[in-house]
């Protein structure tokens, strides 16, 4: 699963990211709620749900950084 730490990132990166955590900056849910729906998520992947990553049958992971990644 891929999170997001804001909702640009989320939003620019839509059928990147399985989680937008910037809800907690932007305010609009607490970090009690957000971090329950977190939860759902993991418990639905978990189940069986597809990320974005293996919808689009990737398999591999790669931390995003500047520069080359090897």
């Amino acid at each position: 699963m891929k999170l997001a730490t804001n909702t640009p990132l989320a939003t620019k990166k839509s059928t990147w990211i399985d989680f937008n955590a910037g809800v907690v900056a932007d305010g609009t849910r607490t970090i009690d709620e957000a971090a329950h729906d977190l939860m759902d998520l993991v418990l639905e992947v978990a189940s069986g749900k597809k990320t974005w990553a293996e919808k689009k049958g990737f398999r591999e992971i790669s931390i995003f950084k500047d520069g080359v990644v090897l």
